[in-house]
């Protein structure tokens, strides 16, 4: 048994958020059936891929698991006579590759678990909920305090996070209980993690959930908190319910309400004091998204704290290995607020790693203290040079019309002094991980900018022997006809005999003679000559 949960720690510690490639290579005939050889990559890493084999019934069960996302994804359809012909295998090969590319260019389904476990199923099983149930049916049979109800499947954006919905033994208060497995970036000791937990549960901020229960497991811990329910900022954003599943909740909503100007303010300054507050004890946020921000009684409480003591990975790590100088805890998740901020002021998340033109936005145009703000944050000048400080944006022009200009309730959280310095060391840990990500980013940009170059003197280089060629064949052919032309000239033929001269006229004083004697011919004279009778 303790072989087996070492096998399985060893998997969760893979970095859920890393983007997959996948590269349909060939096609064979297997059992009367076309099997489609695919290649898939994790990450940036060359080294780290291999090989799937999948039928087209695959695929299409993995298109009916993501309808409810609600996208347009082009699957080519289905043929029962033909199926097996080479050009017809061939046109579905390419069909196949580019529906898999729009999967995957999606990132809400790039994320979920059917798509993970089609692409690599070792390390994503399709029983990673039935071990978290059973995982925590035993913790809490074993505490007692709270009663399981059921689960809440698909609710979150985390493969390896399972909620459940919990009832208070003595109250009988209805809880959402979530189970978190642990991520690549956990790096304290399960003492020190147990330690750090009973320092969260003494935390007090009004701008931060309360935290009921936390506890640490072998595999991950489980946190239990009051349930919302109008949700998060996210399901307030489309018209949502927090038990609905992610994919339908958040793929292609038809219900887009983004937050008035007033809203953005007031909410925005209480997430920021909430952030600097955290960064200050030396726990940094750094997960924050709308679905990670729940409003109750018009204050904004920040959920998921503990994420960082857990070691998962954040959802916009794709984006933060692309910015060069995000990469220390406060510009993380002041990068972070500036994604969160855009999302609620547009009701629709950042496509790319930043952005540096707002016209088109929904509110922003209306407030340009708004588009300064976002600048600040999620810029490509940011995110090439560094971000600012939480001290500058709580300053902000912006957030002159929130009704909080600071926090004046109670807040408290202490940790031992020798804690603050592992707390600190993981996070030092966690700013190299990603550091290390952002230069293998780099690296790779690289050689895919030579590879294009290298390709392209390539091509020049066929397109220079293709003129050669020509050139050799026009000089070939033109010396031939000067060769011709030589042999023509060097043996010519015979001239063609001078025409006869023309007759000599008769001289003049014999033509006249001639005349005359015609002139006097007298025919008596020849009849006085003739004979007698």
């Amino acid at each position: 048994m303790a072989i087996f949960e070492k096998s399985n720690q060893t998997r969760t510690l893979i970095d859920d958020t890393e983007k997959l490639s996948c590269t349909l290579e060939n096609a064979h005939s297997v059992n009367k059936h076309t099997e489609y050889v695919l290649q898939v990559r994790r990450g940036y890493n060359e080294e780290n891929k291999w090989t799937v084999s999948r039928r087209y019934r695959d695929f299409s069960s993995l298109h009916a698991s993501l309808q409810q996302a609600n996208i347009e994804l082009p699957l080519p359809p289905k043929k029962l006579i033909g199926n097996m012909q080479p050009s017809f295998i061939a046109e579905r090969q390419i069909a196949l590759q580019n529906y898999i590319k729009k999967v995957l260019e999606h990132p809400i389904l790039a994320l979920s678990l059917p798509v993970r476990s089609f692409l690599d199923p070792q390390n994503y099983s399709t029983i990673i909920a039935e071990r978290a149930l059973q995982t925590v049916s035993i913790a809490l049979r074993g505490d007692g305090q709270y009663e399981l109800k059921g689960p809440l499947p698909d609710i979150g954006w985390r493969v390896r996070k399972h909620y459940f919905s919990v009832t208070e033994s003595g109250s009988g208060t209805n809880c959402l209980l979530s189970f978190q497995s642990y991520g690549p970036d956990k790096h304290l000791s399960n003492k020190d993690l147990q330690t750090a937990f009973k320092s969260l549960q003494n935390l007090s901020h009004p701008n931060i959930a309360e935290i009921l229960s936390l506890h640490t497991l072998e595999t991950g811990a489980y946190v239990v908190r009051r349930i919302y329910e109008k949700g998060s900022l996210r399901d307030m954003l489309y018209g949502t319910e927090y038990n609905k599943c992610y994919l339908s909740k958040y793929g292609n909503p038809k219900v887009r309400k983004p937050l008035t100007l007033g809203q953005l303010a007031h909410y925005g300054y209480q997430i920021l004091q909430a952030l600097k507050f955290l960064n200050d004890k030396g726990i940094p946020h750094g997960h924050l998204h709308p679905g990670n921000i729940a409003i109750d009684n018009q204050r904004a409480v920040l959920l998921d704290i503990e994420n960082s003591l857990l070691g998962v990975p954040c959802l916009y790590r794709p984006y933060l290995v692309k910015c060069k100088r995000v990469n220390r805890a406060p510009a993380i998740d002041v990068y972070c607020f500036g994604r969160t901020m855009y999302e609620l002021a547009t009701a629709k998340p950042l496509d790319g790693y930043c952005c540096d033109v707002f016209e088109n936005s929904i509110s922003m145009g209306a407030h340009q203290d708004l588009e300064n703000l976002l600048r600040m944050c999620i810029s490509s000048v940011m995110c090439r040079h560094g971000s600012v400080s939480y001290n500058q944006l709580l300053c902000h022009s912006f957030f002159t019309r929130a009704s909080l200009n600071g926090v004046t309730d109670r807040t408290h959280l202490k940790f031992p002094l020798s804690l603050k310095d592992q707390l600190r060391l993981s996070v030092t840990a966690m700013e190299e991980r990603l550091r290390e990500d952002q230069n293998m980013q780099r690296k790779a940009k690289k050689e895919v900018r030579i590879q294009e170059l290298l390709s392209s003197d390539v091509e020049m280089k066929r397109q220079q022997k293709r003129a050669k060629k020509r050139e050799s064949v026009w000089k070939s052919t033109s010396s031939l006809a000067e060769t011709h032309s030589g042999s023509t000239v060097s043996s010519p033929t015979p001239p063609a005999p001078p025409p006869p001269p023309p007759p000599q006229p008769a001289s003049d004083s014999g033509r006249s003679a001639l005349l005359q004697d015609i002139c006097n011919f007298d025919r008596s004279r020849l009849a006085g000559k003739g004979p007698a009778r």
